[in-house]
């Protein structure tokens, strides 16, 4: 039986070329798919961990079919590997709902890879958001969203989005509304897609550091402490 709560992680397959193209040519392939690597290993973690605290069942949702190497199976855990199904993001997206809704969740959250630095208290809050709104939106602050949730499926709000553009929460939140659909909205946060982003979230790992915060995306502080030792710049 499958609990009443559903939390799924999207993400790209890890392989050179195809993750994180935005970092190039400042960072090779080869080193746009080390950090991705490191990005979907933390959020793995926290995927699971919040899966933990809220009592849901956890699913990895690649982009396409394939198991993934010891290293990141190892940081699976208990989560359902489960491949994307679609011909653009909102498709594949509202398949991954429906799927879950038809095998008994009547809470499905999805977040992205790109943000495992996420405070896991917020995916918590975007659960409790659930039991009083029919969906939940956490906005990235390039336009997107990290973050979505909802008690039931509404393909209105993934269909002819502007994906990859800096109008996708705005079009999502004018959508729920044009529809009567209750929304409500987290603080914004970053994706990492960019060098700058990539740099802003190695100071937020620093300072963390500083504080002694426990909630540091481990692997990526790994990677990225061994490239700044290296004379990479961030």
């Amino acid at each position: 039986m499958i609990p009443s709560r559903s939390l799924l992680l999207f993400a790209r397959y890890p392989v050179a070329g195809k993750v994180k193209t935005r970092l190039v040519p400042r960072y090779t392939p080869e080193e746009a798919l080390e950090l991705h690597r490191a990005l979907l290993a933390d959020s793995l973690d926290l995927l699971n961990d919040v899966a933990a605290r809220t009592s849901a069942a956890a699913a990895l949702y690649l982009s396409e079919p394939g198991n993934l190497d010891a290293e990141l199976s190892a940081r699976q855990g208990a989560a359902l590997l489960a491949a994307q199904q679609g011909l653009d993001l909102g498709e594949r997206l509202a398949k991954a709902f429906e799927e879950r809704f038809s095998a008994g969740s009547r809470q499905v959250v999805v977040l992205g890879s790109d943000s495992p630095h996420l405070p896991p208290e917020r995916i918590v809050r975007a659960f409790d958001q659930l039991e009083t709104h029919q969906v939940v939106v956490g906005p990235a602050r390039d336009g997107g969203y990290y973050l979505m949730g909802a008690t039931r499926l509404h393909p209105e709000l993934f269909r002819a989005i502007p994906w990859g553009t800096a109008q996708v929460y705005r079009e999502t939140v004018r959508r729920a509304r044009q529809e009567g659909i209750t929304l409500a909205s987290l603080p914004a946060w970053d994706d990492v897609d960019t060098p700058e982003a990539l740099g802003a979230l190695w100071k937020e790992i620093r300072n963390r550091q500083e504080r002694e915060d426990v909630s540091i995306p481990r692997a990526t502080q790994a990677l990225l402490r061994r490239w700044t030792e290296a004379g990479k710049a961030l």
